[in-house]
């Protein structure tokens, strides 16, 4: 990890090391946490070489006032669960068929051990003990409450008993502003770990009525019951409670969307409201802003014209970037003098990754990048690295991205032919007729060129992931570190500088609270 170490004198030692425990100890009275869902080391280096940008993105360097950011790499299982007698449960298992739960944890030793560790749940036989890699909902509410849980669970013990605070009721309790930002529908696993308590992610009206009920300030993503993905409006004829499930059903959206509004919030869903918050306009105290897709704002388009993107297809211009959503939220969340804590999400990355859609994938990443470019520029103008905290990370790796010749595919070719579901799965990795060759990581070929890959999974693995903490108390990951030199052999020096070292997911939790507690002045910020 890039941390500054003294090599002086003591006395000159101490003077230039200042800085460096100033930052590690500093608090933050704003915390903003940015999840690309579903994106490892591979799939972060092939979108930063589709843009040219592998190392230069304005996260990866020194900033203008000489902050520069720390990097880690982060890993993210979930917790093992186990039958009556002890025996490993499938991941995927309703986790109250459970009779207890262990920390599995990530064993470099182990992860190297042989190509196909980090997934194999994907095919027989499943129930074996380094299988329980993470879903969202688990990985969430592990960055957001500091406590692992069973997949499916948001904020709530493997048990589904126990509610687990968060980091934004932390900053709620605090008297600071908070809210939660997505590409994807509002109530999803990630936006839902921000606040809600469920015991099944699958609670989509559950999660929304308890994010409106809440005391979030801000509430934004996809999930309009009345616009497909494709921006075309859904006939009142083929709506049904499914079709508004995601914003909290039928009464709640009828509420939501009135004249008189719920709960004080304004309601904003036209892509002209969402450029008005990002452009300080008219702000008011609290908003919920869906845009007009009833599922990922951009990823599953179909039939729009031509367009100078990376699959071809033009972009949809109804509909906010998750740039201009994050922006408005923050201009928002800033009125509150006290300080805020807003998570925002490339949520579609994920979506991308499940359908091995190398084009669509660095679309959605590069629009990731965009909106952390522009945190960025508003830090800078409107705040300083030493009141903001910024950490941007992935909450699991999916997909299973790997460098082209990494294995020789004994049935399809190394990158689906089509995107036929049966020669998207020949192209994946099966140690029953496929070959491992050696770990590859994604090769570059160049500026607007498709990078060197293979997709191994269409599921979540277990691989880590980077991250990048900027500003106020970002060096207090040093704290939580051990390190895979494996990894580093692999994914370390250019264009990153990775040194090996990495943390644990729950870690973000503990960094941000501790930046929280450090400037209200006092040692910890409780649970």
């Amino acid at each position: 990890m890039k941390l500054f170490k003294p090599a002086f004198a003591a006395v000159l030692s101490l003077a230039v090391a200042t800085p460096a425990l100033a930052q590690q100890q500093a608090g933050a009275k704003n915390v903003i946490l940015m999840i690309s869902d579903g994106i490892g080391f591979n799939g972060w280096l092939a979108s930063d070489y589709y843009q040219g940008r592998a190392g230069e993105q304005p996260y990866q360097v020194t900033r203008p006032d000489g902050t520069e950011p720390v990097m880690v790499g982060m890993a993210h299982p979930s917790l093992t669960l186990l039958d009556a007698t002890g025996a490993v449960l499938p991941n995927g298992v309703d986790p109250d068929k459970a009779a207890a739960a262990v920390p599995q944890g990530y064993d470099p030793q182990t992860r190297w051990n042989r190509f196909e560790t980090t997934f194999r749940n994907d095919f027989p036989p499943v129930a074996e003990p380094y299988t329980s890699y993470t879903d969202s909902a688990a990985a969430g509410s592990a960055m957001q409450t500091g406590r692992k849980t069973a997949n499916g669970r948001v904020n709530m013990d493997w048990t589904g008993e126990v509610p687990l605070h968060s980091i934004a009721q932390i900053a709620l309790d605090q008297g600071r502003a908070a809210g939660a930002v997505s590409t994807v529908m509002a109530s999803h696993a990630t936006p839902a770990s921000v606040i809600a308590h469920q015991v099944s992610r699958d609670n989509y009206v559950e999660i929304f009525n308890e994010m409106v009920a809440s005391e979030l300030d801000v509430i934004m993503g996809a999930g309009h019951p009345l616009f497909d993905a494709s921006g075309n409006r859904i006939p009142e004829s083929e709506r049904d409670a499914e079709t508004y499930k995601y914003v909290g059903g039928r009464e709640t959206w009828t509420k939501l969307t009135s004249e008189a509004g719920l709960n004080g919030y304004r309601f904003v869903d036209r892509v002209s409201g969402f450029r008005a918050l990002a452009e300080g306009e008219n702000l008011p105290d609290r908003v919920v802003g869906i845009g007009r897709s009833n599922s990922t704002l951009q990823a599953q388009r179909a039939g729009l014209p031509k367009g100078d993107t990376v699959s071809g297809m033009a972009r949809r211009d109804d509909v906010p970037t998750l740039a201009t959503m994050t922006v408005g939220a923050l201009n928002v969340l800033d009125q509150d003098p006290d300080g805020f804590y807003l998570m925002a999400e490339g949520g579609a990355v994920d979506w991308m990754g499940h359908a091995n859609n190398m084009p669509r994938f660095i679309e959605e990443q590069t629009a990731f990048d965009e909106a952390v470019s522009a945190v960025i520029s508003w830090v800078e103008a409107n705040s300083s690295w030493d009141d903001t905290l910024l950490i941007v990370t992935s909450d699991h790796e999916t997909g299973g991205i790997w460098g082209a010749g990494t294995f020789r595919n004994g049935e399809g070719g190394p990158v689906a032919t089509d995107r036929s579901k049966q020669a998207l799965e020949a192209a994946r990795f099966d140690p029953r007729a496929d070959t491992f060759n050696e770990f590859r990581a994604v090769q570059n070929r160049g500026k607007g060129r498709l990078p060197g890959y293979q997709w191994a999974s269409g599921n979540h693995t277990n691989e880590l992931v980077p991250l990048w903490a900027i500003g106020a108390g970002a060096g207090r990951l040093a704290a939580f570190t051990r390190t895979d030199l494996d990894a580093a052999a692999l994914w370390g020096g250019a264009p990153y500088g990775w040194d090996g070292d990495y943390v644990d997911n729950t870690a973000v939790f503990h960094v941000m609270n501790r930046a929280f507690a450090a400037e209200l002045g006092r040692g910890t910020a409780g649970q």
